[in-house]
């Protein structure tokens, strides 16, 4: 009686496995930059929501715009967490509130597909939200 497996079965079988991992790893990895843009979405959401607290409840908010209206919100209690890579700013040309998206590592497309009040700045490519003011 023979023990272990034959060279030639141990190929069959790595050959099979790299077959389905060359299937598996495109949806992976898909899946996880969709979950991405899922938590970015939803991270405008809460910001814009936040932002709109603020003006509804304080006679007079923030519009300097050199102010980080982001440390602002997290330090009035608007957020219970700063999420990391946005900023919120005021725009005096605007008059509104600007969240912005400063990193570059998910598809814009796919997060103004989630959320359509999301804009994509032409000139930056970046995502922004705006919230006027009342």
């Amino acid at each position: 009686m023979r023990r272990g497996f034959t060279l030639i079965e141990l190929l069959i079988v790595m050959a099979i496995i790299a077959a389905l991992m060359s299937v598996a790893t495109p949806l992976g990895l898909n899946a996880v930059a969709q979950a991405k843009a899922t938590n970015v979405a939803g991270n405008f959401r809460t910001l814009q929501q936040a932002v709109m607290q603020m003006i509804t409840l304080e006679p007079n908010p923030p519009k300097n715009p050199d102010v980080d209206i982001l440390e602002y919100l997290y330090t009035q209690k608007y957020i219970s967490t700063k999420p990391s890579g946005f900023e919120v700013r005021y725009s005096e040309d605007r008059k509104a509130y600007i969240i912005k998206y400063t990193q570059n590592d998910i598809d814009p497309v796919k997060v103004k597909n989630i959320y359509a009040s999301i804009e994509i700045d032409t000139g930056t490519g970046q995502l922004v939200l705006y919230v006027p003011l009342p």
